[in-house]
């Protein structure tokens, strides 16, 4: 190919691209999330949801974040390395299987299909009665803060859950 011919397909893909870019379909990625992780450890899929508090990342059900949907199912399928743009809080299941509460590790959840889902990261008190998750809250976006075990009262009937081939270190 030949250097002109090079120039011409590269301006169609920035003409291309750009329009995509600026309505969120087309952002940039990061190597790890380039495709979906084959192998995931709590402590991955922690570190992962980390990412989007630290780049603030709010709530929507109808844009993206490097390819996710940005509410709260969005957020645990890119934390966990699922394919995009992610399950739904009732799709989950497919995935997983729900677990008892002591067997919880870093990197499970809590979930509840027909609502919401939250990301655990570690207990908050020794008597088990609050945890710190990770969630995509729709009034304050991507949180990393303590929960009241299962989640507050009034919002739902969430059971512990674990993906499967997941391990906890």
């Amino acid at each position: 190919m030949t250097s002109p011919e090079r120039g011409i397909l590269a301006r169609r893909d920035t003409l291309l691209l750009a329009p995509a870019a600026l309505l969120g379909l087309a952002t940039p990625a990061l190597a790890e999330d380039d495709e979906r992780l084959s192998t995931i450890t709590g402590i991955m899929a922690c570190n992962r949801a980390a990412r989007w508090v630290d780049a603030d990342v709010p709530y929507s059900q109808t844009t993206y974040y490097n390819g996710y949907r940005t509410d709260c199912s969005g957020y645990v399928s890119f934390a966990w390395g699922l394919a995009r743009p992610g399950l739904t809080t009732w799709s989950l299941r497919r995935v997983g299987d729900f677990i008892h509460k002591p067997q919880l590790r870093r990197g499970d959840a809590l979930l509840d299909p027909n609502r919401h889902v939250v990301l655990f990261d570690k207990w908050a008190d020794a008597g088990h009665t609050s945890y710190w998750g990770y969630e995509e809250s729709s009034s304050q976006g991507a949180v990393h803060r303590i929960i009241p075990y299962p989640y507050w009262p009034g919002y739902g009937t969430y059971k512990p859950f674990h993906k499967r081939g997941m391990t906890p270190a």
